[in-house]
């Protein structure tokens, strides 16, 4: 029988009934325990049906620390990632703008003083080429043929990030960045001489055996449609640029357009396989061996104490401001915990004392496309407190 927590089970039943997502999906393990696994809702298509626990959820920003975040982390233990270098280094062209002091570590702790985001998109529909994934659903060429859109608007992307101004000096401000994380990527792809989804599957995925978890590249359609073969695809919401409801396509514009692979935003995933991800680090952070390397992992987790302001790790958020996400019970030991969110209304938590992690996936932007924060925040503080009242934590 799969194990649940009634205080979880009750507040996700009432977010669901309080509209606010039509999908919710949770499992919590504690000291290497499943002791919770459930999900709410319903999904419409192919037909009307109950969630189930194998249906995948657009993860958006986890995917900054499930592949991006992690794939440093072992190019760091092995040397080739060296974390203070300047990126330019191996991205040749990004020192433009100011940026030739940027280092990984920046990148990774959201201390580069690069934006926040930018809607390189636009430049990509706007390409006789790449524009062909913004034509309107009745209008747009099949996959298969897409492959050209794909390349072309990742290489846009790529050189609109390369030429991104900073907007402060690199470590004197704390400002949550895509673009970094779109940089941080392309360097993890030349560092390593291969594509982000293929490295990510072979080292990270892969070992891990999240069969679950995985990008749809469209510059690889064969292998994207083997991974979507006999999948059901949680709805994300309505994308303006695109004219259509989202399922199945990466909920943000600027993955869109690189083809749905970038290094902030694009993966598909179950809680179940977020759940075992966090794990993971959570086994390395303590002295485990396996594909997350032990040493760059405690290095990774380690709150970033030289940008102002900063509550960030490398590549982590930390439990920060008056009322964080992992909510009032978790995340309060010495050691704290290490987490982070996604736009589309998923997060992942681990509290590094109690040895507990929370993978929570909802759809929340469906259908509007659209997030209402103070309720989804509000939905995740109160589902962490419901782990720890279940577990009898604080």
């Amino acid at each position: 029988m799969t194990p649940v927590l009634p205080p979880v089970v009750a507040v996700l039943q009432a977010g669901l009934r309080d509209g606010v997502a039509g999908a919710l999906s949770a499992e919590v393990f504690a000291r290497g325990r499943r002791v919770h696994a459930s999900c709410h809702g319903a999904l419409d298509a192919p037909g009307p049906r109950a969630l189930r626990r194998d249906d995948l959820f657009d993860v958006a920003s986890l995917t900054k620390v499930m592949a991006t975040t992690t794939l440093a982390a072992q190019l760091a233990q092995a040397g080739a990632l060296r974390l203070d270098a300047p990126v330019a280094e191996t991205l040749p062209g990004f020192e433009a703008g100011g940026k030739g002091a940027v280092s990984a570590r920046h990148l990774l702790a959201h201390a580069s003083g690069l934006p926040e985001w930018r809607p390189y998109f636009e430049s990509a529909a706007r390409d006789p080429v790449a524009g062909q994934a913004f034509l309107p659903p009745g209008e747009r060429p099949p996959p298969p043929s897409l492959a050209a859109a794909a390349i072309r608007g990742r290489a846009i992307v790529r050189e609109l990030v390369l030429a991104e101004p900073l907007e402060a000096p690199p470590g004197a401000r704390a400002a949550y960045c895509d673009p970094g994380f779109i940089a941080l990527g392309l360097a993890v792809e030349a560092l390593a001489g291969a594509s982000l989804a293929g490295l990510a599957e072979r080292r990270v995925f892969g070992p891990l055996g999240l069969a679950s978890t995985g990008f749809l590249d469209g510059a690889d359609p064969a292998r994207a449609r083997a991974r979507a073969d006999g999948r059901t695809f949680v709805p994300t919401g309505r994308s303006a640029p695109r004219r259509e409801v989202l399922c199945g396509a990466v909920n943000d514009d600027n993955a869109w357009a690189m083809g749905g692979v970038g290094g902030h935003a694009g993966l598909f995933s179950t809680a179940s396989d977020v759940a075992a991800f966090g794990q993971a680090w959570l086994d390395a952070l303590s002295g485990g061996r396996g594909p997350i390397p032990s040493d760059a992992a405690a290095e990774f987790a380690r709150r970033d104490t030289a940008t102002p302001g900063s509550g960030r790790a490398l590549g982590w958020d930390t439990p920060s401001g008056a009322e964080p996400a992992i909510g009032s019970r978790l995340g309060r030991g010495p050691r704290g915990a290490i987490g982070h969110l996604g736009y589309t209304g998923c997060s992942l938590w681990i509290d590094l004392d109690a040895g507990v992690v929370c993978a929570l996936l909802t759809n929340h932007v469906h259908p509007t496309g659209k997030s209402d924060k103070p309720r989804i925040r509000e939905l995740r503080r109160r589902f962490h407190d419901a782990v720890a009242e279940g577990l009898g934590i604080g």
